[in-house]
């Protein structure tokens, strides 16, 4: 990764962050501002709904100042750095380790198999490989803006982060909510490459409509893989001595922080982040 993309990608993170900083906080489950009544558009029935997530960055800049728009704005960064460099690294190995060839007896079936399979191969194992490497990034990004809930100052920097983490949890504490965020990558990776190669190859007739095809599969995979999200960044944030992480059940584990999400109708919490209807079994389990 040369410096002039590494400089691209450190400007959109920055652009970008107040509205990621809110949606981890919606979907860390922290409400601050009061619910409002409104009808819906097409069945007129009165529902109640969270302000947007444009209220939400109003109200921490009336907290933190602007400024504080952009707490854990460094690890972020950081974090995607990391993981471009060695994804571009890993991905360049996996080209050479399997090159994919087809054999011209192959059947139209198996090309369609070997094709899916090696590319998947190829972009999961480099996925895995830069999401380990860069998760404690990720997850000090994560802690630093939870620190909005309780005011805490624990995660002020970097260096004063990774000692907070492996002071109170050790080594693994920088690898909290790692397992749901490898499945929901690999699945998503898995689903997107084979719809797209689906729709490339028996579909779509124009090469110049393909290239959009990747971008519209991960459009629909992303919700359909987004609870692995959600439940991996909570995960990552309950071990941290943050009122954020105290205000949230005793979970034992990452699928004990699934099946409670999923009782009480909040998995796919914080995935939209404007009309934000509040369903009845949601109300009670705010922070």
């Amino acid at each position: 990764m040369t410096l002039v993309p590494a400089g691209v990608s450190a400007v959109i993170i920055t652009a970008l962050h107040p509205l990621g900083y809110a949606k981890v906080l919606i979907q860390l489950g922290h409400e601050p501002l009061p619910q409002y009544s409104a009808k819906e558009l097409l069945w007129r029935r009165t529902r109640n709904y969270y302000p947007s997530v444009f209220s939400y960055i109003k109200h921490i800049k009336s907290q933190d100042g602007f400024t504080g728009l952009y707490r854990g704005l460094i690890p972020r960064i950081l974090e995607g750095i990391v993981g471009s460099i060695v994804t571009q690294n890993v991905t360049e190995y996996m080209k050479k380790a399997l090159p994919g060839k087809e054999d011209v007896e192959d059947s139209e079936v198996q090309i369609f198999i070997k094709s899916f399979g090696m590319q998947t191969s190829r972009e999961v194992v480099a996925k895995i490989v830069a999401t380990i490497a860069s998760h404690p990034f990720h997850v000090i990004a994560l802690r630093s803006m939870a620190q909005f809930v309780g005011k805490e100052e624990l995660y002020s920097g970097p260096l004063v982060s990774v000692q907070e983490i492996y002071s109170n949890e050790g080594i693994a504490g920088f690898f909290a909510g790692l397992i749901p965020r490898l499945i929901g990558d690999a699945v998503a990776i898995a689903l997107i490459n084979f719809l797209s190669e689906l729709v490339n190859r028996y579909l779509l007739s124009e090469k110049e409509h393909k290239a959009y095809t990747a971008a519209a599969c991960s459009l629909v995979v992303t919700q359909f893989t987004y609870p692995f999200e959600l439940v991996s960044r909570n995960m990552s944030v309950k071990p941290a001595n943050l009122m954020a992480a105290k205000n949230m059940p005793d979970y034992t584990g990452w699928t004990d922080c699934w099946r409670m999400l999923r009782q009480n109708g909040e998995l796919s919490r914080g995935s939209n982040l404007f009309i934000r209807v509040v369903r009845r079994c949601q109300e009670k389990n705010r922070i």
